[in-house]
């Protein structure tokens, strides 16, 4: 062994950190960047002159290109052994690189004799599209883009220096690749953290070990138990599927759609994403609903009764009128008879909620402080790199006994100093492990407070703390217990009714207001007992026009109409309806479409792309195929014939293509006229709704052959098709036995 090199006599302690390099860590970064000063492999360490820094430097910059190099006489198989762990952001990859003592800090990465830690910048490899590319969107192209296989390519970055050039981190993380066995992936446990991450390794054609591990935390002891020691999530492989699908779909319909509508209004006049749509659509229908509603007033007859104490005791019919019934006035008086028809007593025991999710959290948010989902969201996700919370995501189902006893011991004593929580410890809460805690979810995540000091916060920070605080003490609560009683009570051949509670136990909802469980005597009667009418009245009730949408009813309503696997998009779409101009949220939280918002809802609002019926079917879709219940052949048929349907409906409005209208009857149903517009001619008759592409392999045929083609079956010979190798070529265009084009080369013949 080496003796250790004696230190400068100029030193007076040895400096505070030092880090101990391995022989091998040595010889593995020993060749420097030209930039450096080099040293041959038989000299020994020289140790530079203090000036009041560490002796030793571990962190050391160096550009992409000059990464560490291998020894070459070894076998190509035998120096690949490093482990590439990759990380979400730059922020966690760092924090990753503290933990495991990842010392040394290139150009894209840390490293240390066994890991590579680096990290991506969202979406750095999608399904391949062309961009900036004018042809691609004007050209007289088929239609619609259905590809046999989707190829990968690196998406454009912000980061480049070029518009549409490729992130810089992606050559990074195809030079560590190349030097790993295995590969950790350690990104965000969401659908697009899931797509993202698997995309990157098919695009790099990584063949090493995969493993998938949950991050649930950023605090010390998590990231040393998930890297030191990984376990492949098991689900990572269904999400895998489940986002791809999404993607291949989605790809589908935008291109097409958005080609559609780049043909008739110009590029990027109506961006639009089928996602996106159904919730434009709603948000019009809500203004809708507004604009033309009109009040109505209805009465509800009252009475009361005394109880077996004297005590008074009102009820309200069940039904309501417009005008109230002259025969139901003259019995319902004073002094006429009622009988107590219904006299049920039960005692309810209401469990104490679960762990707030993203989704709860983004509502309760709105509700409470008026936050817009984003902001929640971006708070979140900040607080989580701070180690404050855990992933506000699908990260993990439930809460052990021995996290719940972590908690109580590291992380309740936290909150005890937190003045934010400081009430609810003064009124006597104490924590219990309750069923709602231990609860196994589905796509459900709870997020909870870590141990870390709630210092250093901004104010919307800490709303967000009490909010994840406060469910996290109602989960840790007993549950809410109470006596409902329910009165039923019977005269003038009317039914009234009203129903009492009695709260037995206050259990989690002690932590709210009390009037939110405040409790009412119920009246002492028995069942079938004869009593008198002391007093009848009526309510009158005008009906309230419907509210502009705010940020609590706009989420819900927005995660209503997807399933549960697929809501963490939601964010997403009200971002993306919000970049492009279509939506405004004002200062009291209420959102309004803008006029680019009313005119694309005027185009799309009889189009499927707008139908949320659609949207939740074909969300089902994609859950039955991974789920084996369909097969991937009949996806794809089925994902093609509604985008072939959407791009028919896109190509053949009225609103974007003034339309030529012709006497051609339909060849297929025979009833409906054929309509020609701008790209594509359709038949009329709704339920038949057959339609021609006008452009066919690189051709587009004109109004003349378009009547040729549907009256005689066929065109005469045009020139300018293109064959599958790229040659030029005279064809003539027939109808098929399903009444659809087909290009016949008659130079062949």
């Amino acid at each position: 062994m080496k003796a250790r090199p004696k230190w400068p006599s100029t030193m007076t302690a040895r400096p505070t950190r030092q880090r101990k390099i391995s022989p091998s860590l040595y010889q593995r970064v020993r060749s420097r960047p030209k930039t450096m000063t080099s040293r041959s492999s038989n000299e020994s360490p020289k140790v530079p002159k203090s000036n009041n820094k560490s002796t030793y430097e571990c962190r050391q910059s160096m550009p992409a290109a000059d990464t560490p190099k291998y020894n070459k006489n070894h076998n190509s198989k035998n120096y690949i052994t490093m482990i590439t762990i990759i990380a979400q952001s730059l922020r966690i990859a760092r924090n990753i690189s503290y933990i495991l003592q990842a010392d040394i800090e290139m150009d894209g990465y840390y490293a240390n004799d066994k890991y590579f830690i680096t990290w991506t910048y969202g979406h750095m490899v999608e399904i391949n599209t062309p961009r900036g590319n004018t042809g691609y969107w004007f050209h007289d192209a088929s239609f619609p883009v259905l590809p046999k296989e989707y190829a990968l390519n690196a998406a454009p970055s912000s980061h480049s220096e070029s518009r549409n050039t490729p992130d810089p981190q992606l050559a990074v993380l195809k030079n560590l690749l190349a030097k790993s066995k295995q590969v950790i992936i350690a990104t965000d446990p969401t659908m697009q953290g899931v797509l993202m991450s698997s995309y990157l390794l098919q695009y790099l054609k990584f063949e090493g070990k995969v493993t998938r591990v949950i991050l649930n935390d950023l605090m010390s002891d998590t990231i040393k138990s998930r890297l030191y020691y990984p376990s492949h999530d098991e689900s990572f492989d269904q999400a895998v599927r489940i986002a791809s699908l999404k993607d291949r779909l989605d790809w589908l319909t935008n291109v097409n759609v958005s080609r559609a509508f780049a043909f008739a209004t110009g590029m990027n006049t109506y961006p639009v994403t089928r996602t996106a749509m159904p919730l434009l659509s709603m948000v019009a229908r809500r203004e809708k609903d507004i604009k033309e509603f009109t009040p109505q007033s209805y009465h509800v007859p009252t009475l009361t009764i005394k109880d077996n104490d004297g005590n008074l005791f009102a009820f309200r019919c069940e039904n309501m009128w417009s005008v109230l019934p002259d025969d139901l006035t003259d019995q319902l008086r004073v002094g006429a008879a009622a009988t107590v028809s219904k006299y049920e007593v039960e005692t309810i025991d209401k469990a104490s909620p679960k762990l707030h999710n993203i989704v709860t959290l983004q509502e309760e948010a709105a509700r409470i402080f008026g936050m817009d989902p984003v902001q929640t969201y971006k708070l979140a996700r900040g607080l989580y790199e701070k180690k404050r919370i855990s992933f506000p995501g699908n990260s993990q189902a439930g809460i052990s006994r021995r996290k719940y006893d972590d908690f109580k011991k590291n992380v309740y004593p936290r909150m005890e100093e937190a003045p934010c929580f400081k009430a609810f410890i003064d009124n006597g809460y104490r924590p219990v492990f309750t069923k709602s805690g231990k609860d196994e979810y589905s796509a459900d995540h709870g997020i909870v407070l870590t141990a870390y000091p709630f210092v250093g916060l901004t104010q919307e920070e800490i709303k967000i703390i009490f909010l994840i605080g406060r469910r996290m003490m109602s989960t840790f609560s007993r549950s809410f217990r109470y006596r409902k009683t329910t009165v039923e009570v019977e005269s003038a051949g009317q039914t009234f009714f009203n129903t009492y509670t009695e709260v037995i136990r206050p259990g989690y909802m002690s932590l709210r207001k009390p009037e939110d469980y405040a409790g009412t005597d119920a009246p002492n009667l028995e069942s079938n007992q004869t009593v008198q009418v002391e007093s009848v009245g009526s309510v009158t009730k005008t009906t309230s026009p419907p509210k502009p949408y705010k940020d609590a009813e706009l989420i819900r309503d927005c995660h209503r109409v997807h399933l549960p696997d697929f809501r963490d998009g939601v964010v997403k779409d009200i971002m993306f309806l919000q970049s492009k101009g279509y939506l405004h949220r004002n200062r009291m939280g209420e959102y309004s479409l803008t006029e680019s918002g009313k005119a694309l809802n005027y185009i799309i609002k009889d189009m499927a792309i707008s139908d949320s019926d659609v949207l939740k079917t074909l969300d089902r879709l994609v859950n039955e195929t991974v789920k084996g219940s369909v097969t991937e052949e009949k996806f794809n048929a089925i994902i093609e014939s509604y985008v072939t349907g959407v791009t028919s409906q896109a190509l053949s409005s009225a609103k974007l293509f003034k339309p030529t209208e012709t006497d051609i009857k339909c060849p297929k149903c025979g009833k409906g006229i054929f309509r020609i517009f701008g790209k594509i001619a359709k038949c009329t008759n709704p339920e038949c709704g057959h339609s021609i592409y006008r452009q066919i392999e690189g051709v587009t045929i004109n109004t003349r052959e378009i009547r040729n083609l549907i009256v005689d079956g066929h065109t005469s010979p045009i020139r300018g098709f293109i064959d599958e190798e790229g040659k030029s070529y005279v064809g003539r265009v027939v109808l098929d036995d399903d009444f659809s084009p087909l290009v016949i080369n008659v130079q062949k013949r």
